[in-house]
């Protein structure tokens, strides 16, 4: 079944193949490249209880060996196409992409395909594998900047499978095996109701369903998704002694999910509290006061829900000094509301934004994938900005009480700490 071009982009088209495998491309006709992506609906949430890690883990393998090529010729096959490889792993989704140029589109997404279906897991390549994921969580936990932020969603939904680490422990990816591995990536990933090819650039949509069609003809839909129940916020405050001349810590509201009406005035609200140099947060702790060298924030959406964060690095004698402020930023936002002058110039981040972005054939595949993914079509661009243009002040100042009403809020923060929780 194909459907006719969406308004996303030039030639925006669907094809869901019978065993269920989607395929979506956008034709751009003023490139010379293309970016591919084979996506699986299935990220790190669906991890079982004490094998965390389990998705990232077989991302990883997935480049150590097919039936067809070993590492050493996966190796070369990317650097045969002229472009790049790669692979990430999220809580909802993981996806192998390539970006090349247009000739090059069939031997790309025949690689991607057969790293995707045809991994063996080799017993030898998953004990060395192991030790690399295992210095991942060491380099990780090093890096205070990085790891607060793995750290935010298992503070703040412990009790949910979107709070698991993401990377998994040192305990459970000790105890994963190739043959948990094997049949996780059949269950898991290679089921055909969660496959998703999505190409954006010079691409022929016909030929990339046909290929597809070819590629995956032995797939078949496998477990329908099941859906769960949203996650509880916790607010709670968590402090991770380790040494350093600077606390960095990320302070945590409850957000809105990926498809909430609220998730355009909810970008506003980040835009003009924390998202440019002209920012609330920006203006009062770095520019006016000197007390941090970076403070920014961001919105973390899923299907079921997500969070708003603010992440800074501070001295320790001015760790307190600024959360009072971020909270006095937050409680005036919740007072007054922003300014007309606010809600325009975020507006026109947000629309500048999303037009330097579909410049790109990465964030159009992207973008494509994760609309069908989310939402089961593909959002126009179009819509988004209109999306934006209808928030109003008082739909920012709505969200902000709702979001930062107090004691809804959690607290991470790693640095120089006693016993206490106080900083040194």
């Amino acid at each position: 079944m194909t459907l006719p071009p969406d308004h996303s982009g030039p030639l925006a088209r669907k094809t869901v193949l019978p065993n269920g495998v989607r395929v979506l491309t956008e034709r751009l006709d003023h490139v010379d490249s293309v970016s591919l992506g084979l996506w699986s609906a299935s990220g790190s949430h669906n991890d079982p209880p004490g094998s965390e890690g389990v998705t990232h883990f077989l991302e990883h393998m997935l480049f150590k060996g097919t039936t067809t090529r070993s590492t050493l010729q996966i190796a070369e096959a990317i650097d045969d196409i002229g472009g790049n490889v790669n692979g990430v792993t999220d809580r909802e989704d993981v996806c192998l992409y390539a970006r090349t140029s247009s000739e090059q589109t069939e031997a790309a997404l025949e690689l991607l395909f057969d790293m995707m279906l045809n991994s063996v897991c080799a017993e030898e390549d998953v004990a060395r594998e192991r030790e690399v994921v295992l210095q991942e969580i060491g380099h990780l936990s090093d890096s205070a900047e990085d790891w607060m932020h793995e750290l935010v969603p298992q503070t703040t939904w412990p009790d949910h499978p979107l709070g698991r680490p993401l990377l998994g422990t040192r305990e459970s990816v000790g105890a994963i095996r190739c043959e948990a591995l094997r049949d996780y990536l059949a269950e898991e990933l290679q089921a055909a109701g969660r496959l998703l090819v999505a190409a954006a650039g010079r691409v022929d949509h016909d030929r990339i369903v046909e290929m597809t069609e070819r590629f995956a003809a032995r797939l078949t839909p496998g477990r329908p998704r099941q859906d769960q129940p949203g996650p509880q916020f916790h607010a709670q405050c968590r402090y991770f002694p380790q040494p350093g001349s600077q606390v960095h810590f990320c302070w945590v509201s409850p957000g809105v999910s990926r498809t909430d009406e609220a998730r355009h005035a909810f970008a506003a609200l980040d835009t003009l509290l924390g998202g440019g140099s002209s920012s609330r947060l920006f203006q009062e702790i770095r520019e006016n006061r000197g007390l941090a060298y970076g403070i920014g924030s961001y919105l973390q959406a899923y299907r079921e829900s997500g969070l708003f964060v603010i992440a800074a690095g501070t001295s320790p004698g001015n760790f307190e000094l600024v959360l009072d402020l971020i909270g006095q930023e937050v409680k005036r936002l919740c007072e007054e509301g922003p300014t007309g002058e606010e809600l325009a110039r975020a507006k026109m981040q947000l629309r500048v934004g999303l037009a330097l972005a579909t410049e790109s054939t990465g964030f159009r595949m992207q973008h494509i994938a994760t609309s069908e993914i989310y939402t089961g079509r593909v959002v126009s661009f179009e819509d988004m900005v209109a999306g934006v243009e209808r928030v109003t002040a008082e739909d920012v100042h709505q969200l902000a009480c709702g979001s930062f009403e107090e004691g809804k809020q959690a607290l991470v923060a790693i640095g120089p700490f006693d016993r206490d929780g106080r900083a040194r």
